[in-house]
């Protein structure tokens, strides 16, 4: 998507993110995690918090530009074409890459061609040995982007590596836009930071090791408000957490001790092989200083 020659000028200065020394000379090494974008979540390079907020305890790689694709060669801006997410993959070594990658591509593409692409770059992840994708949805201002975010659902199945991170979920109601209702205002790209973060800090587990503030820390579980009937809707309330804010929650399902493939809506409406079982929701919450989770108590569900 297009923006201003400021913007253009900024991405360019924040592109690559090397391995580079720390203020005390020694070499980094927290864990590398390497964030594609196009103009949407290319906001995050030059609102400071943002970057801040993805930064702690991480090696931020930074590979930003407008018109970027996913596997095709960029739309043209301002005279040239940037290379495809699957170019620069192709291009780097393991090491440069990390073991977690973020993907918020396709404000530029066309949903026809878009699970092949998005296969080829997962593939290509996969054979570097990249452990956690974590493919961002579009905002959904489009048909087309709301095809490209069914794609992305019904592909993400096929390989136990890759996350979504439902990024038009969480925008809805938001005022985190500019006019056009896509590219972020520096609320909104603190608003994906903080929505990435959590995905982030679980891939890595203990290796990150941000500094502060801390994850947050539940109160009061969630709980779930509905009638547990088949063909009913359940609300997961998240109950109450405390830490630094912005906290940023998102929702898991589960029938026994199974989660729920897709099911990440706060409100889920009960379906017949739901009769019979427990059905429970989970939240995560996540601020600036790590991830935790809770549990409701479960509620076995009747039939008509």
């Amino acid at each position: 998507m297009r923006t201003g020659a400021v913007f253009v000028l900024v991405l360019s200065l924040v592109g690559v993110s090397p391995l580079a020394p720390r203020a005390d000379g020694a070499q980094r090494t927290e864990p590398r995690v390497t964030l594609f974008g196009d103009s949407v979540a290319g906001s995050i390079a030059y609102v400071p918090e943002a970057r801040a907020i993805l930064q702690d305890g991480v090696d931020m790689r930074f590979e930003l530009a407008p018109c970027r694709r996913v596997a095709a060669i960029g739309c043209p801006y301002m005279g040239t074409r940037p290379p495809s997410a699957l170019t620069v993959v192709q291009a780097s070594t393991p090491a440069s890459l990390g073991d977690i990658v973020v993907v918020d591509v396709g404000y530029n593409e066309d949903a026809v061609n878009y699970g092949t692409d998005m296969a080829s770059l997962v593939q290509a992840l996969i054979s570097r040995g990249v452990g956690h994708v974590v493919w961002v949805t579009l905002r959904q201002k489009t048909d087309n982007y709301a095809k490209i975010d069914a794609i992305v659902e019904s592909q993400a199945k096929r390989w136990p590596q890759v996350q979504i991170a439902d990024w038009d979920a969480a925008s809805q109601g938001r005022d985190w836009f500019n006019d056009d209702g896509l590219h972020l205002n520096a609320a909104g790209a603190v608003g994906l930071a903080t929505l990435l973060r959590p995905y982030v800090l679980v891939a890595c587990g203990s290796a990150c090791a941000p500094a502060a503030p801390t994850a947050p820390r539940n109160i009061r579980r969630p709980t779930l408000r509905g009638t547990p009937v088949v063909g009913h809707v359940l609300t997961c309330r998240p109950g109450e957490w405390r830490g630094a804010g912005p906290i940023v929650l998102s929702y898991r399902w589960l029938r026994g001790t199974r989660v729920l493939a897709g099911q990440v809506a706060s409100s889920r409406r009960l379906g017949d092989a739901d009769r019979g079982r427990l059905v429970a929701c989970r939240v995560w919450a996540g601020n600036a200083g790590g991830a935790a989770s809770a549990t409701s108590a479960a509620l076995r569900v009747r039939g008509h």
